[in-house]
This record gives C-alpha cells, structure tokens and sequence, in this order.
C-alpha cells in the first residue's frame, strides 16, 4: 500500500497566497470595502486584554531580613528613607511646621529634595508629551517593560502572541507593504509620463493613490473608525490635525486624497515623497531656510486658488507628539484665507504605539515596532468646517481650531511649542556631550602631565 503523499509545491503555495492577496486584499482595496475580519479580530484582542488585567497579581511588600513588613519612612517621618530602594516612593510633605522639620530632618534627605527638583526640570509636562503613553494595563508586547508581571497562564498567551505576531503577521503585513509601496512607485511613474491634457488622468491618480493608502493601512492591520464623514476636507480648503506619527497622513489618505505639506526627509521617507511628487502637487521644505518658508507660503496660496487640486493637509504643531496632547499650532497655516477643516486623531494604545520619536529611533525601527505590534487602531473625528473672523488674529484662530480638536480627541490642549522643546532638548543633550567630552579630555591630559 502506497502511504506517500503528494504535499502541494512551494509555487502552488505561493501561487494561493497571491490569490488570497489579490482577493480578499487588493480588490477591497480598490473599491473601499471592508471585509470586518479586522474589527473581529480587534475585538478578540481587546477581551484578551481585559482577561490579562484580571489575571494580573498584586506583588506582596517588601519585607525586610527578619521577616517584618518595612515601613516607607523611618518612625513615620515625611523626610527620611534609610534605603535607596525607597527613594521613588518617598512623598515630600510640605506643611510642617519648621521646628517638626528640625526634629524629623536628617542630611541624607537633601537627597530626595534635590532629586524631585532635578525631576521636576527634567520631566515636566511639556518634555512629556516626547515619550510613550502610559498605560493602564500590559498589552502582552514585551516592549513595554513596567508591565511585564506574568502569571504561567499568561505566560503561555504571551509567547503565544509572540509566533502569532513575528511568524504569522509580520509575513503577511510585508507582502501587505511592499504591494503598496510597489503600487504606488508604479503607477506615479505611469502617470508622471502620461500627457496632462489627458481627461481621467486627476481622477484616476487620486484612486491610485488611494488604493495605495488603503493597502498601507491593511499591512499595518489598521481598523479606522472615521465620524462624521460629511465634515470631510473639500478642494480649496486646509485639513489640520494633531500629529502623532507619520502614519497619520496614510490614515487620513485612505479615506480622500490631499496635497501633502511637510519636512524634507531622506532615507526610505525621502523616497516616498520624490515618489508622490512625480505625478502630484505636494509641497516639501526644509525647516531650517527662512527663504524656504516664503517660498511655501507662496505655493500654498496658488495651491487653494485652483479648485481642481486637492485639499492641503497640514499637521500645525510640527512635530509628533505621543497623542495625550496637542502642543501650539504654527499660525502660517491659519493665515491662508482658506476654509479650515479640523481633524482629531486618537490611536488606543492598547494595540500599539502609535507614536514616533523621530529623536530616538528611525522610521525603519518605528515601522519594524508597527508590523511586529498587535494591530492599529484609532478613530478619526471630523469637526465641523470653520473659517477666520473679521479682523481674528491668526494665533487666536489657531488655538479656537486647536481646543476643538483637544474637546473632541479628548487631548491635552497644551501652550507651549512643542519644536522649541525638542530642539532645547537636542540642544542640551549636545551640550552635556561636548561638556563630559571635554572634562575627560582634559582630565586625561592632566593625569598624563602629571606622569
């Protein structure tokens, strides 16, 4: 009796793969149809989610060598700690009376002193929004280490987690994002050759590039909650929005099309931008020229007098924040005389985070970060359409379109500019490195004089 078995061959295997890429992915895609095997599979996540933070353990005190539970403060002084290990629990009270301060003070409590001063100069509210939010509970990804505490059931769902989101999902999100990108590449090529006097060509660039976006957004397993549709930008007017990744215009340009404004990039992001100008009017700077902001001042402006191009999309604060708050608007885009169209977006940082540290990391290793996460999911508001008043300075327009976004995303409405902070941060952080440089050489060149 003949037991072989004649398994399928690898170009068989590849072959279905396709197939099922071509249609339960591309074809969606380009008719904007959703399948809802993402919200499903959201949906399961989130119970998962919930069943974690049930299981979680509460870690037993501290106890010390013989046995006792030890206390947080010695003799229940409000200063004094006698371990170091207790330093990030002490809670400095402030209302005691200056003879209480002399009888309970101890010299080692300058130590927690100058350490919640250092903490408050260091970690404000500002510097804040430049790090990952916080969350209530672990969302079973390893990266976010301050909820790693596991039970052996949850154990087991982690590394379960683990083949399904490097072994299962990272494949096909790949093949997700190369598709797309190739799509796009191709086809802005075509159309870059193609004569302008062509009838369809504005039309059909728009569904290409949209089919594009849609592709990105499903190698990023994103489930898009969008309101309010009927608020949706219009040629001739501005779309603003807070900004949290570079992700934020592939999110909004799976829906319409719009005229991309922003930073010069290289590397991969360059790429892509050189890309979409080869067929589109999108408009790109560099910060850092004062002439470049006329020039893009001027652009703009005969950007909106043609109603055939598309809506402007602009991200005002400049730069990305970890999506809690909205720092201030750059008035330029408020100065336009064109119909604003605000946009608040909030990503649930339970499937992924969303946000991008462009200082810390690069795009490769955020989007490495993305395709290895859970899923992304966020819900996309659109305000009501809104135009300056008679004789409304720009800053104020920006900050009534800013508190609507704040009220609506349920964010932070912060007053301060957010690239003034990142680049003292920068800054500083230079200057620590010259300054301890200096210091080492200068003491090496001491030591050696000495010898």
């Amino acid at each position: 009796m003949n037991m072989d078995v004649d398994w399928p061959s690898s170009w068989t295997v590849a072959g279905g793969l396709w197939v099922y890429f071509f249609v339960m992915v591309f074809v969606p895609a380009c008719f904007g149809i959703e399948m809802g095997g993402r919200k499903i599979y959201t949906s399961v996540l989130a119970k998962l989610f919930e069943f974690e933070r049930y299981e979680r353990t509460v870690p037993a005190p501290l106890e010390s060598s013989s046995g006792s539970t030890t206390p947080t403060h010695e003799k229940g002084s409000p200063f004094s700690s006698k371990s170091p290990s207790f330093r990030e629990n002490v809670t400095l009270v402030r209302n005691r009376s200056f003879a209480t301060f002399r009888r309970e003070f101890h010299l080692g409590d300058v130590c927690d002193f100058a350490s919640n001063a250092v903490e408050s100069i260091i970690d404000d509210e500002v510097t804040k929004g430049f790090s990952a939010e916080q969350m209530a509970s672990w969302n079973l990804l390893w990266r976010n280490k301050g909820y790693n505490f596991l039970s052996w059931r949850m154990t087991l769902v982690y590394l379960l987690g683990v083949v399904v989101r490097y072994f299962i999902l990272l494949p096909m999100r790949l093949i997700c994002i190369v598709a797309s990108l190739s799509w796009l590449v191709a086809t802005m090529f075509i159309f870059s050759v193609l004569p302008k006097e062509f009838k369809y060509r504005r039309q059909i660039e728009n569904w290409s590039t949209t089919v594009a976006h849609r592709l990105f957004c499903r190698g990023l397993t994103a489930e898009i909650r969008f309101h309010n549709k009927e608020n949706m930008a219009r040629p001739g007017g501005v779309c603003v929005a807070n900004h949290t990744s570079p992700i934020d215009c592939v999110v909004l340009s799976s829906a319409i099309p719009y005229s991309l404004v922003g930073q010069k990039h290289g590397g991969l992001m360059g790429m892509l931008q050189q890309s979409l100008c080869m067929a589109q009017n999108h408009v790109w700077f560099e910060r850092s020229l004062v002439n470049d902001r006329s020039a893009v001042s001027r652009r703009l402006r005969e950007h909106l007098s043609d109603t055939r191009n598309n809506p402007i999309l602009i991200f005002p604060e400049g730069t990305c924040i970890n999506n809690t708050k909205v720092y201030q608007f750059k008035k330029g885009s408020f100065e336009l005389n064109a119909p604003i169209y605000p946009v608040a977006i909030k990503y649930d940082p339970r499937f992924a985070d969303a946000f991008w540290n462009s200082s810390k990391e690069g795009i490769e290793a955020y989007m490495f970060r993305l395709l290895t996460s859970w899923a992304l999911v966020v819900d996309v508001w659109y305000l009501d359409p809104t135009e300056r008043k008679e004789n409304e300075p720009s800053i104020d327009f920006s900050l009534r379109v800013k508190r609507g976004i704040c009220q609506q995303g349920g964010l932070v409405d912060v007053g301060f500019d957010g690239m003034i902070k990142r680049e003292m941060r920068k800054d500083m952080i230079n200057e620590a490195k010259g300054n301890i440089s200096k210091s080492y050489r200068d003491s090496i060149g001491f030591a050696l004089g000495r010898s």
